[in-house]
């Protein structure tokens, strides 16, 4: 049986109220701009949200509840919304778009978990099922948000998972007058759940301080002086906590390198690098996300580091570049996988160390910059003259980054690279190296790495000539 479902269906995040004869009640997970009809019928369905249902008996598996919800996938509401009738049902409308939107921004798989999570939390709380001020209306989002992240916690989710689909959206700082509450508040009641359920004492909460940017003086800086102000091919992403790179990636920036360093992450993107992208934090080495993007997309491996006690990697798509890879991990320094993988072709592409391990890896060409010849080493100085002496052999740093207390530097011969066709230069600075940055970028090099260690930032960028 249809019903209609009117134009008030999803206007306001977590505004639960009235609506017409047919349409009880309804609660929804994000606000949005909305066009003039949101999902004009709804219809019990199952087969169209398989995935969803799926989700959804996992989450009520944890509470020991049998699944009595009606899915309905419903496109163009860009939203996710728990909603009664008046046919005694209880329904949880989504948008698949949105839902995978909200995804890829977050770079996490258990955004569609905790929005759905957070759906049920307001059927099973009553939600649904009474009129609501503003004021109301915000305490219920914290009922419902709190609900989620005691549900990730117990489907084994950390709090960064269970917090990713709320980081990936918008909303106001000063909430008097909204519907919804701020978003530290929801941030903290997310956290509360999944403390709850794992079982640690919450700790009071105030309101953040307003951040303030540092605004760096280069004059003081030890580096050759700029008059480049802007930068043409990267954005620089400073922040506490690892920040969302949505907006970024919306502007034509892909996710090239980052560093953690006195608790605060520099991330770094660049234009022009390639497709699709992936991002994903584990506690553990992500083989199993690096054998489910392989299959994604054609995409491949082009960052791995670890970082604030977890490893941090990145997946991009090239298109039609085929680019065959592999990846090793092992206790000690991986030699003899080194050596035979360069006997079959494959070539170091990046390396990280992490939980007392060194991780490596290597990509094989067939189509564009074929790699001839590779050496590598470790340096306890920085290894400027083995820089120097390989660059005279026409061969390009591949991988230079500090790790185990030594540089780690990887020098490849390409079949299409010279020192006629293609520059490169490297900056080494004891300060955050943003001027060495805009004079690059002015000049149209583009960044191939960046690493600190032993108190030096290094950036190596590059172009073709």
């Amino acid at each position: 049986m249809k019903k209609l479902l009117t134009l008030a269906l999803l206007m306001s995040f977590g505004l639960c109220k009235a609506q017409n004869l047919e349409t009880n009640f309804v609660c929804t997970y994000g606000e949005s701009a909305t066009p003039d009809l949101l999902c004009m019928e709804m219809q019990r369905s199952f087969s169209g949200g398989s995935d969803a249902n799926e989700a959804t008996k996992k989450i009520l598996k944890v509470l020991g509840l049998a699944p009595n919800f009606i899915m309905v996938p419903c496109p163009n509401i860009d939203n996710c919304a728990a909603v009664t009738l008046n046919d005694g049902f209880r329904y949880i409308v989504y948008d698949k778009e949105f839902m995978q939107n909200i995804s890829n921004t977050a770079s996490n798989d258990w955004t569609s978990t905790s929005i759905l999570a957070h759906e049920i939390g307001h059927h099973l709380q009553g939600h649904t099922l009474r009129r609501t001020d503003n004021e109301e209306s915000r305490k219920m989002e914290l009922e419902a948000d709190r609900f989620s992240g005691f549900v990730l916690q117990k489907l084994g989710a950390n709090l960064n998972d269970a917090q990713a689909a709320m980081n990936a959206l918008g909303h106001p700082e000063d909430d008097v007058y909204s519907s919804h509450p701020a978003k530290w508040k929801r941030l903290n009641a997310i956290k509360e759940g999944w403390n709850d359920a794992a079982g640690i004492v919450n700790e009071p909460t105030t309101a953040p301080k307003t951040e303030v940017t540092d605004i760096i003086d280069v004059t003081s800086l030890d580096v050759e002086i700029s008059d480049a102000t802007t930068l043409s091919y990267h954005d620089i992403i400073q922040a506490d906590a690892f920040p969302m790179l949505g907006d970024s990636w919306n502007a034509g920036y892909n996710y090239k390198a980052a560093v953690y360093d006195y608790n605060h992450w520099y991330v770094f993107m660049r234009k022009d690098y390639g497709n699709w992208q992936a991002y994903r934090r584990r506690e553990y080495f992500p083989k199993d996300e690096i054998a489910e993007l392989w299959d994604k997309n054609n995409s491949v491996i082009t960052s791995l580091d670890y970082y604030d006690n977890e490893w941090n990697l990145t997946m991009t798509s090239f298109g039609e570049k085929f680019i065959k890879q592999r990846w090793a991990t092992d206790s000690d320094f991986p030699a003899a996988k080194i050596k035979e993988s360069w006997g079959e072709g494959y070539y170091i592409t990046e390396a990280a160390y992490g939980e007392d391990k060194w991780a490596i890896v290597f990509n094989k060409t067939t189509n564009y910059e074929k790699f001839t010849n590779q050496m590598y080493n470790r340096y306890d100085e920085f290894p400027k003259d083995a820089i120097k002496e390989y660059w005279d052999k026409g061969w390009f740093v591949t991988t230079l980054k500090y790790l185990d207390g030594q540089w780690f530097l990887v020098m490849t011969e390409f079949e299409d690279r010279n020192a006629g066709n293609y520059k490169q230069r490297w900056n080494k600075t004891t300060e955050f190296p943003m001027d060495k940055v805009l004079k690059n970028d002015s000049e149209g090099l583009k960044l191939q790495s960046v690493t600190y260690g032993d108190g030096y930032w290094v950036t190596v960028m590059e172009k073709w000539r």
